[in-house]
C-alpha cells in the first residue's frame, strides 16, 4: 500500500540551527570494506536524507567512454526499479541475456550504417527490426513487475548526478525503511543491473542533440584545452552511441566501489542505529581491484588571454571565465567571497554599475568553481547585452570593471551585506538535510575531506579586504582568462546553411579539440560554401553529411 508523500515536509521546512554545533555534530566510523561512514543525527526528524558519493567523475572517465558517468547516474539511479535490486533467479538471467542481445544487435547495426555494403538498403531494415524486437522484449519484461518506483512507492524521492569529480545519488525516505535502504541500495551496487541502459543511452543522446546552450562547454573546452574539464560531450555524441552495456557496467563496477564510496545520512538517525546495519548490507560489498589512477595533462593555469566566438542562441552574451586554484588551496575562498561581492544583487559591483548604472546588460551571473574545485575549475561570468551595446563593448566593461575592483577600497556596507550573505546561505545548507548532506559529500569528493566544508567559513570569517583583492589582483587577470563572445543565430539564415554549418561542426569536432580553432574553420568553411551556387551547395552537403551518417538526425 503506497503511504502519503510527506517527507519532504519533514526534510525542509524544521529550522534547527540552534542544534548545529559545527564539524563536531558529525559522526565519522568507517565500514568493514573501506567505505566512509557519516552520521550527522536530528533526533525527532521522522526521515533520513542519504548521499552517497562516489570520488571520480566524468573528469575520470577513459577516453573509449564518453558519457558513461552521465549515463550510469540515469541507468543506475534513475529510479528504484524492482528489476534492479530484485534477488538472482530466472527473470534476471532472461533480463540479463536479453540485454547482451541488445548490445550485440545494437552494435551490428551502428557498425552497418557507418560502413554501409552494397545490401545496406535491405540489410539495415532487418538488422532494426531484429534490434527493436529484442527492446520490445526487454520493456515487456520491465512492465511485468508491480510498481514502477519502488522508493516513490514509500513516499521518498531519489536523484542522481554526474558532476565532474563525482557521482552522487541520494535519497530521502522515512526513517523506518532504513533497514529497507541498505537492502535495496546493497542489491543495488551487487547487481549492477542496468536494466534501463538502452533507454537511458537514447534519452541523453536526444537531449545532447538539441541542447540549445552549449556555451558553458565551449568556455571551459578553450579554457583547458586537452584536460578532461574541458570535454564537451556534445562532440562525441558517436562514442556515447557506441557504449555497451557491458562496458558501462565494467565502468560501474571501477567506479562504484567501496574505496571510492562515502555515505552521508542526515535526519532522525545515529551512529549506534545506522553502523550495525550499513556493516552487514552495503559494508559487505567485496572490495574489487583499485582503478588505475588517472594521468591529468600539467595544464598550467596561466595560459595567456584565450578568446573565441560562436554563433550560438537568440541572444548576445558574453562568458568571461578565470583559471582558479583547486578547493581548499589559498585564494580559493577569498575567491569565493570576490565572486559574491561582484555578482550577487543588488550591491554586486558589476550588477550595480553594468545592469543598474551604465545598463550595458541585461543580467550577470556569477559561478565557481565550473565545472569541478579537485583541480582547478574556472571562476565564470554570464551577461547579456543590453540591445544598443556590443559584446566587444561589453568584454572591455567587465575588464574595466574588474580592474576597478583590483584598485579602490571595497566599501564596509557592500563588505559586511557579502558577509552576512555567506553566512546566510551556509546557515540554510545546514538547516536542511539534503543539502547538508550534498554539502559534505562534495568536500570529500573535491579535496579528501569532508570537514573543509566548515573549515572554509572559518576562513571567510577571517578574511580582510585587503586580502580578497590581494587574490582578485593574482587570479583575475588576462593571463588566466577565456572569453566566449556568443552572437544569436539571424533568424533569416537560410535553412540549408544552418544545416551545413551542424555538419562542419559535426566534422570539426571529430579531429579538432581546440574550440576557438573548431569555429573559425567552420565559419571560414561556410563562407567558402556561400560563394558556390546554391545546387553546387546542396550537392556538397549530402557529400558531407555521407561521411557522418550520425549526423542525419
Amino acid at each position: 500500500m503506497r503511504r502519503p508523500v510527506l517527507l519532504l515536509a519533514f526534510l525542509c521546512l524544521l529550522p534547527l540551527r540552534a542544534q548545529f554545533p559545527g564539524p563536531g555534530e558529525v559522526q565519522e566510523r568507517r565500514l568493514p570494506n573501506g567505505i566512509r561512514l557519516l552520521v550527522v543525527s536530528r533526533p525527532g526528524l521522522p526521515a533520513f536524507h542519504a548521499t552517497l558519493v562516489f570520488r571520480g567523475g566524468w573528469a575520470e572517465e577513459p577516453p573509449s567512454l564518453p558519457g558513461a558517468t552521465e549515463l550510469l547516474a540515469r541507468a543506475l539511479y534513475g529510479a528504484t526499479w524492482p528489476e534492479d535490486v530484485a534477488a538472482s533467479g530466472p527473470a534476471t538471467a532472461q533480463l540479463e541475456a536479453l540485454l547482451q542481445q541488445e548490445d550485440a544487435r545494437s552494435d551490428a547495426l551502428r557498425l552497418a550504417r557507418l560502413h554501409p555494403g552494397p545490401d545496406a538498403p535491405a540489410r539495415i531494415p532487418a538488422l532494426e527490426a531484429d534490434l527493436q524486437q529484442v527492446r520490445d522484449r526487454v520493456t515487456a519484461l520491465q512492465a511485468s513487475t508491480p510498481m514502477a518506483d519502488l522508493y516513490a512507492g514509500l513516499g521518498g524521492r531519489q536523484s542522481a548526478s554526474a558532476e565532474a569529480d563525482a557521482l552522487l545519488a541520494s535519497t530521502e525516505l522515512p526513517v523506518a525503511d532504513f533497514p529497507l535502504w541498505c537492502r535495496t541500495e546493497t542489491q543495488r551496487l551487487d547487481r549492477l543491473e542496468l536494466s534501463r541502459f538502452f533507454q537511458a543511452r537514447a534519452l541523453l543522446l536526444h537531449q545532447l542533440a538539441a541542447r540549445r546552450d552549449p556555451g558553458p562547454a565551449l568556455l571551459r573546452g578553450a579554457a583547458f584545452p586537452g584536460h578532461p574539464y574541458g570535454l564537451n560531450l556534445g562532440d562525441h555524441l558517436a562514442g556515447l552511441e557506441a557504449i555497451r552495456w557491458q562496458e558501462l557496467r565494467a565502468y560501474a563496477r571501477q567506479l562504484c566501489s567501496p574505496d571510492r564510496l562515502a555515505i552521508v545520512l542526515v535526519g532522525g538517525l545515529d551512529m549506534d542505529t545506522a553502523y550495525p546495519a550499513l556493516a552487514g548490507t552495503l559494508g559487505a560489498l567485496p572490495t574489487s581491484a583499485p582503478p588505475e589512477t588517472p594521468i591529468f595533462p600539467d595544464l598550467p593555469s596561466d595560459l595567456g588571454d584565450r578568446q573565441i566566438r560562436a554563433t550560438l542562441g537568440s541572444v548576445p552574451r558574453l562568458l568571461v571565465g578565470w583559471r582558479i586554484p583547486p578547493r581548499g588551496q589559498p585564494d580559493h575562498g577569498a575567491l569565493a567571497l570576490a565572486a559574491r561581492l561582484l555578482g550577487e544583487a543588488p550591491d554586486g559591483v558589476l550588477v550595480h554599475d553594468l545592469v543598474d548604472q551604465k545598463r550595458m546588460a541585461k543580467e550577470v551571473a556569477v559561478h565557481m568553481d565550473q565545472p569541478g574545485g579537485r583541480h582547478g575549475g574556472l571562476l565564470t561570468l554570464e551577461l547579456q547585452t543590453a540591445q544598443e551595446h556590443s559584446l566587444a563593448e561589453l568584454a572591455d566593461a567587465v575588464n574595466s570593471e574588474i580592474l576597478r575592483f583590483q584598485e579602490e577600497a571595497i566599501p564596509p556596507g557592500a563588505w559586511q551585506r557579502a558577509l552576512a550573505s555567506t553566512e546566510r546561505d551556509r546557515l540554510e545548507i545546514e538547516d536542511t538535510p539534503g543539502r547538508l548532506a550534498r554539502a559534505l559529500a562534495e568536500a570529500w569528493a573535491e579535496t579528501g575531506d569532508w570537514r573543509t566544508f566548515y573549515s572554509e567559513a572559518r576562513r571567510t570569517e577571517e578574511l580582510t579586504p585587503e586580502a580578497v583583492q590581494a587574490a582578485v589582483q593574482a587570479w583575475l587577470t588576462p593571463g588566466h582568462r577565456t572569453i566566449a563572445l556568443l552572437e544569436p543565430a539571424l533568424q533569416s539564415q537560410d535553412p540549408q546553411d544552418a544545416e551545413t554549418r551542424r555538419v562542419l561542426q559535426a566534422l570539426a569536432a571529430r579531429r579538432i579539440q581546440d574550440p576557438g580553432l573548431r569555429e573559425r574553420l567552420v565559419a571560414e568553411g561556410l563562407r567558402q560554401l556561400q560563394m558556390l551556387p546554391r545546387e553546387e551547395r546542396q550537392r556538397t552537403l549530402k557529400l558531407l553529411l555521407a561521411q557522418i551518417p550520425a549526423v542525419k538526425q
